[in-house]
């Protein structure tokens, strides 16, 4: 697989976010430099996807709904950086396979394991698939909380506002197959290690109060 369309994109998206929203990235240290993982984000934009792919030291594989590779040069740019085609409305077994094949084979992927924009502008709760894939891939899950999209590009508009944006990535999160709990317990063990580390990112991330 080539990189070259992806690493352009990476560099022209960090411009962008850089001079236009005063990107701000904190824990760049805890995403792993090998090997496979899982990118767990909180979802409150389009942007967020590229902004991710903009933050990220590590080369990530999105998931993005099937209809927009139909378009010609769209679909071919998508697939040039990595982008995985999904089926918005119903359980694409196709999708998950696609995701642990890439895992399994040492790529990343970034989900959004809301389920999707939270509309409220909100931290919302992690669902237990996060926990399963990671589980299944035999992988740890890295999260990341984004802030500032929601105000750059509200889900009531398409025009784009001045907001600060700031990305902060935690310690990876362990899979737990070796647990004696219930599968369906184990995944929702690590959804919620991805949600409470979601709030503790947000503390991270909080503007500091001048001192007088």
């Amino acid at each position: 697989m080539t990189h070259w369309c992806y690493d352009f994109s990476q560099a022209v998206l960090w411009l962008w976010f850089r001079l236009g929203f005063g990107l701000h990235v904190e824990g760049r240290e805890h995403v792993p430099p090998h090997g496979p993982f899982i990118l767990a984000s909180n979802h409150l934009s389009f942007l967020d996807p590229p902004l991710l792919g903009a933050a990220c030291p590590r080369r990530l594989g999105f998931m993005a709904r099937d209809t927009l590779f139909a378009h010609g040069l769209l679909g071919a740019y998508l697939r040039s950086v990595h982008v995985m085609p999904v089926k918005r409305g119903e359980s694409d077994i196709g999708a998950v396979r696609e995701a642990l094949r890439r895992l399994r084979a040492g790529e990343t992927v970034a989900i959004f394991p809301e389920g999707g924009r939270q509309l409220s502008g909100q931290i919302g709760q992690a669902k237990r698939g996060v926990g399963l894939l990671a589980e299944a891939a035999q992988v740890p899950v890295v999260p990341v909380l984004v802030q500032g999209t929601f105000e750059a590009l509200p889900p009531t508009t398409n025009r784009l506002a001045r907001a600060k944006i700031r990305v902060a990535f935690g310690p990876p999160i362990l899979y737990t197959s070796a647990s004696a709990a219930s599968p369906k317990d184990r995944h929702q063990q690590v959804a919620d290690a991805v949600t409470r580390r979601w709030h503790a990112l947000a503390v991270v991330l909080k503007p500091q109060q001048p001192t007088l």
